[in-house]
């Protein structure tokens, strides 16, 4: 029997427990071998699926865990994951046999790939948002983060670039959470914080922060992970801040290593970010941006949204937690260190004859059931 002490009352305890930082470890493997899980040779799991490959950044392979303690209801004797780096690599690998599944279909194939009914639209409980380095100027001043956000027309990208059921994002926290009152959402409660496209606010803003039409305003880069949607979405904002507001940015896009340090270490001036609920309660996406939270690239700060966050944090009393990270998102949303773009969806590529896998809206697919049927 585990039994666990909490400090303070936390009513999405158990939802909290299925997130993978919770996944039990071999304790004297992981004394013996810090660097047991870097290779498959050490590895040691307890899931339906066992690792017996692993060439970093290339593929990862596992087969049936006889171990396993519901060992009969897994079908699969072994699963093959290529690592690719590229959305159209990954495609054609589908198209041409070479794969099953493949998670990031790229965006401009999205509308043929649903024709040709490849495409599986999933729910997913993410937000797709924009980091401003609030240290470095302009972006220190709140007008001009509101004006570049205002300028965005979310329509515009969830119509012609995503393309897969995304909603505009006029607020932070996504859709599918509850709120105290059952059967409520905190997304629904919460309402919209802005327009999803407010070009005449964006223009006010930016004159009022001294650059009327763009003028005087320096050049600086937005930065993203590279991925080909990345790329499109951050190509089409570089365009509606031009159009809209008279403003240049360059692009950039580095290794995912090498973007996660420079988002760290405050190196950047806006920058790509999006975050997928750890479990299903707001506290997953409203404590990430306490004064010198680990997920805090901003350098933002607000002692009144630490104090929101520290109460919700501290009841048990469902009606005065949600009521404080409501107070909190609204502080959030009227400094806006973060710019929310879109509400995720998880678009997959799927063969019609893999049956019995499960993706779950806070992105984990599950193969523990999957067969492949006879075709």
């Amino acid at each position: 029997t585990l039994e666990v002490t909490l400090e303070a009352p936390t009513p999405y305890f158990t939802s909290l427990l299925s997130f993978t930082t919770y996944l039990p470890i071999n304790k004297k493997l992981d004394q013996s071998n810090p660097d047991w899980a870097k290779s498959a040779d050490n590895y040691v799991s307890n899931g339906p699926f066992k690792l017996t490959l692993w060439d970093h950044n290339h593929t990862i392979e596992m087969v049936n865990n006889p171990n396993y303690w519901d060992k009969g209801k897994v079908k699969l004797t072994k699963i093959v994951f290529s690592m690719v780096e590229e959305n159209t690599t990954e495609m054609l690998m589908f198209e041409n046999g070479e794969i099953d599944w493949g998670p990031n279909p790229p965006p401009a194939e999205l509308d043929r790939l649903k024709a040709e009914g490849k495409l599986t639209v999933n729910p997913y409980l993410g937000t797709y948002y924009y980091l401003f380095n609030v240290t470095k100027k302009p972006f220190d001043d709140i007008r001009v983060r509101k004006a570049l956000m205002f300028a965005i027309d979310r329509e515009a990208i969830v119509k012609n670039i995503t393309k897969s059921g995304e909603l505009p994002a006029t607020a932070y926290v996504p859709p599918g959470v509850p709120d105290a009152t059952p059967g409520s959402d905190f997304r629904k409660v919460g309402g919209d914080f802005f327009k999803a496209y407010d070009p005449d606010e964006a223009k006010k803003l930016l004159a009022e922060a001294g650059y009327p039409d763009g003028k005087g305003f320096p050049t600086f880069v937005l930065l993203y992970n590279t991925n080909e949607r990345h790329k499109t979405i951050a190509e089409a904002i570089q365009r509606m801040w031009k159009e809209t507001l008279g403003i240049n940015c360059t692009l950039t896009n580095q290794e995912w290593k090498v973007y996660l340090d420079n988002r760290n270490n405050l190196n950047y001036d806006v920058a790509r970010a999006g975050w997928i609920g750890d479990y299903t309660d707001p506290m997953t996406f409203i404590d990430m941006w306490v004064t010198g939270g680990g997920n805090n690239d901003t350098g933002w700060s607000n002692t009144q949204y630490d104090e929101y966050v520290r109460i919700a944090k501290s009841t048990g009393d469902q009606a005065a937690r949600m009521d404080a990270m409501h107070k909190a998102e609204t502080i959030l949303m009227a400094e806006m260190p973060i710019g929310p773009i879109y509400f995720y969806t998880r678009p997959e590529l799927i063969k019609p004859y893999i049956k019995g896998y499960y993706t779950s809206a806070l992105g984990y697919t599950d193969f523990k059931e999957a067969y492949i049927e006879k075709h």
